[in-house]
């Protein structure tokens, strides 16, 4: 018998993540953010760490628990880091070690959604060490104000109202003395700056259609720092993501999608890897090799070469590609790659995380061994945590799905176990070897638990992802019933007499549609859930998501918005079913747990509606929040099954 105790789900509050990931420009130290929970305050923290790859304690160089942004100076000597002050953002300037501490000016973000799920950098110092560059937004707003005059489409954020402010490029000496010279201006959006290496320059991204309400055709700029002229690298259809230049400066690398209809939020195209010539000649896709979507941003470790991450059947390695296309992988292994940073010399400070292990912080030279920084959440030591069992699955329409079984800690057999079928969110995405406290509550808590990853998920191939699109629900609902049917007849374990199905977002659209659709569960949770398709497009800050995945406007497809909405079918629902909504979530607004509740009370299903008046999507923004509905979710199973 183990000593160790199973996972509860207060061990959320004790864990301890790694935000974003810099090496130093001559690669010595790594600097990087750490977040942690304050349950007192109700509030998650964030401070900034140095550590030396010589081997000593790492060095905690903020304390508010409110720094995100930072970024090395070239020189390796110094770090500028953003301190969020509740409206107002400050930059500040310090040594690496955290001394001398200088504030040098302070500014304002709009919380307006982009219309592109993907920001990229935006604070970055100039390479000769004189300013830095930063995304502001500095006219003023009133953001008390009771009555709004809506003439945009874009006028909600993923978390609450938008104030429609645009996002700009400054830049500020570092000295403090003056004040900062804005170098973009209009009715326009930039994001995702780099520098290029002369200084003479920087490149960003931005939607310049002059409709950016209706569609995300974002293209590669750049601004020139003295005369604010502004030259236009990329010319196309589709959108571009994360410019970085090679350290010639002769090339720029991005990631991008071709297609003219793009969405925000879980688009069905890959992003792969490109390169352009610095003046917008010759551009290629030179990851064409690899069907897989990128994820990372591109680093340059050469002036030829290129690492970058992708999703690949429920792993992601980290690869390398030449500017001649030739791919090959560096890094791979039952586990996620993530936060990749690149020093001038080559050398790779990255993260990695698995079913066993939150993200660890590991430094890389190519073609050596790998190098651990840190040792989190060793409290983890002393917990029994379940290693997800894959298998594979032919569905009856041809289509293999990749799916994991995970077991409770004490697992016996001879017994019969309580199963929930846990379904992710997307559709596009990808589950797999990765940390996932949803994934450890379940088993946690005595459950079996299954989870796969349906059709028009990523890290199959295109034509996988693209195999949801204008049949949401449909054989994404056959893939989660045919697998649950091949793990009861392969696991005797399995109690096909007591089943629970859960999932978040798009999984909790699929849950609302299980329950209409078969009453063989004996409880359903639905977190941040869709039920009816129109509602969500008219409501949501992201409506190019459904049209993208229907291929049309909602009244070009009527009779599909129809057949893809769980509400319309909830006469035929009979599983009692708990939702989970914040009120503040845009992405997916509450009315859809709303009209899904509404509908099973009215048909006397037993249901249960809980609201997040202070989070939004996923309910993540509180801890006590987040813990709270994981709670719920595992006591409404405990309940039922």
């Amino acid at each position: 018998m183990s000593s160790k105790r199973p996972f509860q789900v207060d061990d959320i509050a004790k864990i301890q993540t790694i935000g974003d990931v810099k090496l130093s420009p001559y690669g010595r130290h790594v600097a990087y953010t750490l977040k942690s929970t304050n349950l007192k305050e109700n509030r998650y923290e964030t401070d900034l760490y140095t550590i030396s790859l010589d081997g000593e304690e790492p060095i905690r160089i903020t304390e508010e628990g409110k720094t995100g942004v930072f970024d090395w100076s070239p020189d390796s000597k110094r770090l500028a880091y953003v301190l969020s002050e509740k409206e107002e953002r400050q930059i500040w300037v310090m040594d690496r070690d955290g001394k001398n501490k200088r504030n040098i000016g302070k500014y304002d973000l709009s919380n307006a959604s982009l219309g592109v799920s993907i920001v990229g950098e935006t604070l970055k110092w100039s390479p000769d060490g004189s300013c830095v560059a930063f995304l502001a937004s500095l006219e003023p707003v009133d953001k008390d104000v009771k009555i709004k005059v809506i003439t945009r489409l874009m006028y909600k954020s993923f978390y609450g109202f938008s104030d429609m402010r645009r996002r700009h490029i400054f830049i500020l000496p570092v000295l403090g003395h003056e004040p900062p010279k804005q170098l973009t201006f209009g009715d326009y959006d930039e994001h995702s700056m780099c520098w290029s290496p002369d200084g003479s320059e920087i490149a960003f991204v931005s939607n310049r259609t002059g409709s950016d309400d209706l569609n995300m055709h974002t293209d590669i700029y750049a601004v020139n720092v003295q005369t604010n002229e502004i030259r236009r690298i990329t010319d196309t259809v589709g959108s571009m993501y994360y410019p970085t230049y090679s350290p010639s400066g002769e090339h720029i690398a991005f990631t991008a999608t071709t297609r003219p209809n793009t969405s925000n939020e879980s688009t069905p195209e890959d992003r792969h890897v490109w390169v352009v010539n610095r003046d917008g000649s010759n551009p290629v896709e030179i990851s064409e090799a690899l069907d897989r979507p990128c994820g990372s941003p591109p680093h340059w470790i050469s002036d030829k070469e290129i690492i970058f991450t992708a999703s690949d059947e429920g792993r992601v390695p980290i690869f390398k590609v030449n500017l001649e296309g030739e791919i090959s992988n560096l890094r791979s292994g039952n586990r996620f790659h993530s936060r990749l940073s690149v020093s001038k010399t080559g050398q790779v400070a990255y993260t990695w995380n698995d079913p066993f292990n939150p993200e660890q912080l590991c430094y890389m030279i190519p073609a050596k061994e790998d190098i651990p920084l840190l040792h989190l959440n060793e409290f983890l030591s002393d917990v029994e945590l379940s290693w997800p069992e894959e298998f594979d699955f032919q569905t009856s329409d041809g289509f293999s799905i990749q799916g994991w079984i995970v077991k409770p800690p004490g697992f016996d057999p001879t017994r019969k176990y309580p199963t929930l079928l846990n379904i992710k969110g997307g559709p596009s995405g990808m589950r797999g070897y990765s940390f996932n406290t949803h994934i450890q509550a379940g088993p946690g808590e005595g459950f079996v638990q299954v989870f796969i990853n349906y059709r028009g998920s990523s890290g199959y191939g295109q034509a996988f992802t693209d195999a949801v699109v204008k049949d949401m629900l449909g054989g994404e609902y056959r893939d989660n019933i045919e697998t649950l049917d091949h793990v009861i007849n392969t696991y005797d374990f399995v109690d096909s007499n007591n089943l629970g199905v859960w999932g978040g977002s798009y999984g909790g659209y699929l849950t609302n549609w299980i329950i209409t659709q078969t009453n063989r569960f004996k409880a359903a949770v639905a977190i941040s859930s869709i039920s009816n398709l129109w509602s969500q497009w008219g409501a949501s800050a992201i409506p190019l998501w459904l049209e993208v995945e229907i291929e049309g406007l909602p009244w070009q497809r009527k009779e599909l918005m129809m057949k893809q909405s769980p509400l319309f079918y909830a006469d035929k629902a009979q599983t009692p079913t708990l939702f989970l909504h914040g009120e503040m979530d845009y992405d997916t607004p509450i009315v859809e747990a709303e009209q899904m509740f509404m509908a099973l009370k009215k048909m006397g299903v037993e249901t249960v509606f809980v609201r997040y008046a202070d989070d939004g999507h996923g309910i993540r923004m509180k801890p006590v929040n987040q813990i709270d509905a994981l709670r719920r979710a595992m006591k409404w199973f405990k309940d039922h099954l």
